[in-house]
This record gives C-alpha cells, structure tokens and sequence, in this order.
C-alpha cells in the first residue's frame, strides 16, 4: 500500500469516528435536555424503549425502514390517557443509499378510544410516503378546505366517514400540518420528519389531547 492509498485510508477512517462520535455527543445532548423537561414536567423519563416500536407496528410512521429506534421517552397520565412522548430513528436503504430519518412522536392510550385505523397526513406529503401507495386518499365533496388540506387512508371507508364527521373536519382544516395514526385504543400524533423542541414539550402534549378529545367523542 503506497502512502497515498494509505493515507486516504486514514482520513476515510477519521472521518467516520469523527461523525459517529458527533452523533453519540448530539444523542447524549438530546437525552439531557429531554431528561430535564420530564424532572421539571414531573414525567417519567426512559432513554431508550426497547419495546415500543415492535408494539407499535401497526402505525405507518413506525413500520418504515429499518434499524428503528425509538429514545428519549418521557412518560405521564393526562385526561385519563397513558401518554408516551419519544424520540424515533429509522433507517431507509444501504450503503451509499443509507439514510436515517429522524422525528418526534406522541402515543395516547386511552379506553376512551375506539377508532378505526387511518392514518392522516398533509396533502403535501403525497400518498407515496409511509409505505401507503396503492391506498385510496378520501376526500369530502362538502368539504373541500380540508380534502385539500389532508390525505385521510385507511381500510374501511365507510367507518372513517362516520368518525371524521363535520366538526372534526373543522378542526384538522382550521390546523393544517398535523399528522395522526390511529388504531383501536391507540393514538399517534406527530410532525412529519421533525424533532421536538424540548421547550415544546407542554404545547406539544396540550395538542395531542385536544386531539384525543376530539375523536373521543
């Protein structure tokens, strides 16, 4: 091995520690910050949650990729919900290809629901995303600001036109942007390929549970 070849090597070598020490101290940053927003929110924290993502497969959002993770977890009670706020990964392609995704999610557990599954997106985001091409995007004839709002998919058209009845039509087209998965007891809230802001933290659960109690009833 020549010096060129040699040195190539090393800094192809530099480079990578380099990048996934940056990445462990941007992990260990992300864990503090969202560790001391449960002590002063009064939640319980989990850096990691081996089990959510493999209990969560249902949802579109956590069934993509691969290498998934979900982190910084920080866990209440709130309108006699279990909720649960986390960090996710998941990783798409290989090699040159690779790509990881990175995002923040909501997950409410509640007896109060029973929601049919659907999954609800901004138009934007295209029916492509999440591994959902193929599935119909439901629209409103009389409700054309939120058909051109949102793409609703799901299996059972019939039941999600009885859940998203016209007030709740309102209420997602008079706030464009959001995303929600839901399944049986379960409900899943999130922006699409963003962090959560740790300062975020109480608005962001405040607007899950307007949420909630919307298709609560």
């Amino acid at each position: 091995m020549d010096n060129t070849v040699l040195l190539v090597v090393v800094f192809a070598v530099v480079v990578v520690a380099a990048v996934i020490a940056l990445q462990f101290f941007q992990n260990q940053r992300r864990a503090k910050q969202m560790r001391d927003v449960a002590a002063s929110l009064g939640y319980e924290f989990d850096e990691r949650g081996i089990s959510l993502i493999d209990r969560l497969g249902e949802f579109a959002l956590l069934s993509q990729g691969h290498s998934r993770y979900a982190t910084s977890l920080l866990r209440t009670e709130a309108d006699g919900a279990k909720t649960t706020i986390f960090d996710y990964s998941y990783t798409t392609g290989h090699d040159k290809n690779r790509r990881t995704h990175l995002g923040s999610a909501l997950l409410l557990e509640s007896e109060r629901l029973d929601l049919p599954a659907f999954t609800l997106r901004p138009e934007g985001l295209g029916q492509k995303l999440m591994g959902l091409a193929g599935r119909q995007d439901i629209d409103f004839e009389d409700h054309q600001k939120f058909s051109a709002a949102y793409t609703l998919q799901e299996p059972d058209e019939e039941q999600i036109r009885t859940l998203f009845s016209t007030d709740k039509l309102d209420f997602f087209a008079q706030r464009p942007g959001l995303c929600v998965e839901g399944s049986g007891q379960k409900l899943l809230y999130y922006r699409a390929g963003k962090r959560l802001s740790p300062k975020a933290v109480a608005s962001f659960m405040e607007e899950s549970l307007e949420v909630l109690r919307l298709l609560a009833g």
